[in-house]
């Protein structure tokens, strides 16, 4: 079920997630501090929480972001610009986050009610924001085409699909988010219609494999 407390507009989480940390930022190795420790330090407390320098800037859900920084704290390490990532928003509603505020696992019941943000055709579209629905289109018929020039067709496409397996219509007019059970019941529809999302990412089960639903493996 939604629930009114997944209350979220599309200025916050824009806002949240890239005026301050951009998602977070690809690996800042100059941005984590501990005493006595120099940035050779630093490379290989990296390294143990999964993130290897030099080496690719590989995309994290939010939940991974998390568990990243929590990573480095743990081994005592703080930012040197005093960030706290579980104070944005947007990573306060991770399980991670919730997680180390109530001090044990989340149950399976408070994981399938959290609110679900990473697939930008749930979003609400504030009144005067500028931003146009057509953006908010979020998949794609599995192997179309990836050129320019099939980009209106494909989007057309898409959202008469996205409107049949429950997202808001018109896009952005439902002012929350939903929750990551039924956001992941309305991907599974789109899943078994032959499309894909135009981001892995925004995958509920991509994110949270431990949804009610998501396949086990």
């Amino acid at each position: 079920m939604i629930r009114k407390s997944t209350l979220v507009t599309l200025p916050l989480l824009v806002a949240s997630v890239f005026l301050l940390t951009g998602c977070p930022p690809a690996p800042d190795i100059t941005q984590w501090k501990r005493p006595n420790t120099d940035i050779d330090g630093v490379r290989v407390a990296m390294g143990k929480c999964g993130v290897q320098l030099p080496g690719p800037d590989i995309p994290k859900t939010d939940n991974e972001s998390v568990l990243y920084y929590q990573c480095m704290e743990s081994q005592g390490f703080n930012r040197k610009d005093g960030f706290k990532i579980c104070s944005l928003r947007v990573y306060h509603d991770t399980p991670a986050c919730l997680k180390q505020e109530q001090g044990r696992p989340l149950s399976q019941g408070q994981l399938d009610a959290l609110p679900f943000v990473a697939d930008r055709g749930f979003h609400p579209i504030k009144p005067d924001s500028g931003v146009i629905k057509s953006s908010l289109i979020s998949w794609r018929k599995a192997g179309a085409s990836l050129h320019f020039s099939h980009e209106i067709e494909n989007d057309k496409q898409a959202l008469a699909v996205m409107y049949q397996c429950g997202y808001p219509q018109p896009l952005g007019s439902v002012p929350y988010v939903p929750t990551l059970r039924k956001a992941a019941d309305v991907q599974r529809c789109m899943l078994d219609k032959g499309f894909e999302p135009k981001n892995k990412l925004n995958l509920v089960c991509r994110n949270y494999p431990q949804v009610t639903g998501c396949p086990k493996t």
